[in-house]
């Protein structure tokens, strides 16, 4: 039963590639085998084989399950994880299990959709104010991204091209969830951000990014860049490990401002990476539509797989989109300020030559006007 045991978790390692993953399937089954201990007095492989025996009907067993469960006082979500994942291990096992049949016998706890709070570019201006170089670049580029947090840890310094402009990142396919390669842009802002990271943590410059192309932006030592590029289960573990580690030091920052210390309905904290990723989607989407926001996320879609666009139609669509982006770039703002007054005075200007006309031939002045 452990090689099988082993066996389902390899299945589901080659799907995902992720250690996380793995963990929950983890603990789901440990929770399965409490259960069915308390429960049933039998272990999984007496469950199996009781089963396969029609001694036990799966439907009733997975129904106790999420009783069980509910009953502890887990969360729906946490309900549906576990009793989905007892029912892909039963499946493995050569048990069936038919969709249809589970729906109408095994009832699931209905869910409570969390009210989020959103973030804004004060609060983020903030969070910025309150963290590391390290932070600040990386939360920069999350937010001109959208890239996911395993996306970002895994971001080699020869992705990055900042001899064009927008400074384009290619996003390998072994680094996206979906295993498709994306590109995606950064605003000028996020971009001098990430040189003056790469200079301060890399001894980057414009001369020598040859020597260190192979670098990961975000890695901690060499030592972590070497098991990267060596062992591909030791790179999981290390993938896994740098978003722990960038999460963890988001999360003591915040914790130390209590105006950032800010929880959703669901009592998780509102400042998290992901949220930087639904920051961007939102502003994109705002900006210049829903398709390309989710084109540029690397949604798997089936509505993003017909949207198709050449790259110059991205970039100019990034660049409509970049000073809603823009966080705390001054000069931006500064020249959108000048070009608005620019555009009054022309307004006012206008406006007086009008009424001039008006008064010097004796024509009425509409009220709606002054």
């Amino acid at each position: 039963m452990q090689y099988t045991i082993d066996g389902f978790f390899d299945s589901k390692y080659v799907r995902s590639h992720s250690v996380e993953t793995i963990k929950t399937y983890k603990t789901c089954l440990k929770k399965f085998e409490e259960f069915l201990k308390h429960s049933y007095q039998c272990s999984l492989t007496d469950i199996i084989d009781q089963i396969k025996e029609k001694k036990i009907d799966v439907y009733e067993v997975l129904r106790d399950f999420v009783i069980n469960q509910d009953r502890l006082g887990y969360s729906p979500r946490t309900v549906e994880l576990r009793v989905n994942a007892a029912k892909e291990y039963l499946r493995y096992c050569g048990i069936k299990i038919y969709s249809e049949d589970f729906k109408q016998t095994v009832k699931l706890p209905r869910k409570i959709k969390a009210v989020e709070v959103p973030l804004t570019k004060e609060v983020i201006l903030r969070v910025l104010r309150n963290v590391s170089p390290k932070l600040q670049a990386v939360i920069l580029v999350a937010t001109a991204t959208g890239m996911r947090i395993g996306e970002l840890v895994q971001l080699k310094i020869s992705d990055i091209h900042f001899e064009v402009e927008p400074t384009k990142i290619h996003l390998r396919a072994e680094t996206t969830k979906t295993r498709t390669p994306r590109v995606v842009f950064l605003t000028k802002e996020s971009t001098q951000a990430l040189k003056d990271y790469l200079g301060r943590y890399h001894n980057w410059d414009e001369k020598n990014q040859e020597q260190i192309k192979d670098k990961i932006v975000f890695g901690r030592t060499s030592i972590s860049n070497n098991l990267y590029k060596k062992d591909s289960e030791l790179k999981t573990h290390w993938v896994a490990a740098a978003e722990t580690l960038l999460q963890k030091s988001l999360l003591r920052a915040i914790r130390k401002v209590a105006d950032l210390n800010v929880k959703n309905s669901n009592q998780m904290q509102s400042i998290h990476f992901h949220a930087f990723r639904k920051f961007h989607r939102t502003i994109v989407g705002n900006a210049v539509g829903q398709d390309f926001a989710e084109n540029m996320l690397g949604h798997s879609s089936a509505a993003n797989i017909y949207y198709q666009l050449s790259e110059q139609e991205k970039i100019k669509l990034y660049l409509k989109a970049e000073p809603n982006l823009t966080i705390s770039d001054f000069k931006t703002v500064e020249k959108s300020f000048e070009e608005l007054s620019n555009k009054n005075q022309t307004l006012e200007n206008k406006i007086e030559n009008i009424m001039n006309y008006l008064k010097q031939n004796s024509l009425p002045v509409p009220t709606n006007v002054i």
